[in-house]
């Protein structure tokens, strides 16, 4: 295979790549789970200058659906909280603190208190679920719209190369374009299969949270309804009572 015919490929093979990539990183910006990239953009006003999140912050994940961030200076804890809010407004913050060993000067340690920000990512309710389901439809289409119009450019491309060439050599191009586009479609499918196997993890996670809480409120429901039945009951005479 000609080398200007190798060079088409990796042109191909290299926008495939970018765009594949760039679908993954949209996907994690839609954040269902606690994803460091979706940090990325968070910037943090400290002294008159902006500073980025991992500047300034140690990041830690408590779970899959949180994290926690330390700033490297408790005085800055409100410029964080404002620094998320303008990047992720959908995050819920609360303040927490926790318990850590720290050097002392004499060579042993100390307990201290360590502040931090939990941040949560927000619940996949029903609402959610859908309009997650159908951003992630459209931007699965929307690449796949390019990747198809990258394909279509290369095309062209390799018909004006191969003139003159024998017919074995063209089917083996046309071959190796072929796995090319089956490796990168798998890719791209396995991220989009991923991701929507990701919303509804969450979503089940919510509706069996909600299921737990709606059973909670109706056993105290219940207990007080007992509670005011006895109640009436111990303010009323025995004659009362049997009418």
């Amino acid at each position: 295979m000609r080398r200007v015919i190798i060079r088409e490929f990796d042109k191909l093979a290299e926008e495939l790549s970018s765009l594949t990539a760039m679908f993954n990183f949209r996907l994690k910006d839609l954040c269902v789970k606690a994803e460091e990239v979706a940090l990325l953009p968070v910037k943090v006003l400290i002294e008159g200058e902006q500073q980025s999140l991992e500047k300034c912050t140690t990041i830690a994940k408590l779970d899959e659906y949180n994290f926690m961030i330390f700033p490297n200076y408790d005085e800055d804890m409100t410029a964080l909280q404002q620094g998320i809010l303008a990047v992720h407004p959908e995050f819920k913050q609360k303040i927490e603190s926790m318990k850590i060993e720290v050097a002392t000067k004499g060579g042993g340690s100390q307990e201290q208190d360590a502040r931090y920000v939990l941040v949560t990512m927000p619940e996949v309710d029903d609402d959610r679920y859908d309009l997650l389901k159908n951003a992630v439809k459209a931007m699965y289409e929307q690449c796949k719209a390019h990747m198809d119009a990258a394909n279509t450019k290369a095309d062209v491309k390799l018909a004006e190369l191969t003139v003159g060439e024998e017919k074995a050599n063209i089917d083996l191009i046309k071959e190796k374009r072929d796995e090319l586009n089956d490796e990168w479609n798998g890719k791209r499918d396995d991220i989009y299969n991923a991701k929507l196997q990701e919303i509804e993890d969450a979503h089940n996670k919510w509706l069996a949270e909600k299921s737990e809480t709606d059973q909670r409120q109706q056993e105290e429901e219940a207990a007080r309804g007992d509670d005011v039945t006895y109640s009436m009951r111990m303010g009323q005479t025995p004659d009362e009572e049997a009418n």
